[in-house]
């Protein structure tokens, strides 16, 4: 079977933003959608958080979501992860109370809950922080429940997005 991954919005929100601008880089977004297809998968919460800012990465989306598997919370095993994850969270002492909120009210949460679901890899951009308090990484997560994590640029590699003239 095919590796599937789950994508983080912070992940194309920054690129979009900055290192891939879609002025300067449109060879990445193009080839996110080619390359993407039957792989890469986006989490209804992380549509929401990237089409409320309404910029040229809402339109992106909006314009290619067909290209992408969008898959809903609302699944059964979906939310019996979910509930496994947070839970591991709120009984976890090292983070503060409002990191656990924070965690739990975020589309991240569910990022991970539906890669545990379902196996999937995460992508992301944030680090593993093992001795945060402030803040309930994904990678945190992800180490915690043994799920498979990367980046945004081993995920171009593993998709095979080049970048050539």
């Amino acid at each position: 079977m095919t590796k599937q991954y789950v994508l983080d919005a912070d992940l194309l929100i920054n690129a979009s933003r900055n290192y891939y601008a879609f002025d300067i880089a449109p060879a990445f977004w193009s080839q996110l959608v080619a390359k993407g297809r039957g792989r890469a998968i986006f989490v209804d919460k992380v549509c929401s958080e990237i089409c409320k800012a309404g910029d040229q990465l809402s339109e992106w989306f909006q314009a290619n979501a067909a290209a992408f598997a969008v898959k809903s919370s609302e699944d059964a095993e979906v939310t019996a992860a979910y509930s496994r994850i947070i839970t591991a969270v709120e009984g976890n002492t090292t983070y503060f109370a409002s990191a656990k909120a924070a965690f739990a009210n975020s589309a991240e949460s569910w990022l991970c809950a539906h890669a545990l679901a379902y196996g999937y890899t995460v992508v992301t951009q944030e680090a593993f922080e093992p001795k945060s308090r402030h803040e309930v990484t994904v990678p945190n997560v992800c180490r915690e429940f043994d799920l498979e994590y990367l980046d945004l640029f081993q995920l171009i590699r593993v998709l095979g997005i080049r970048f050539e003239a």
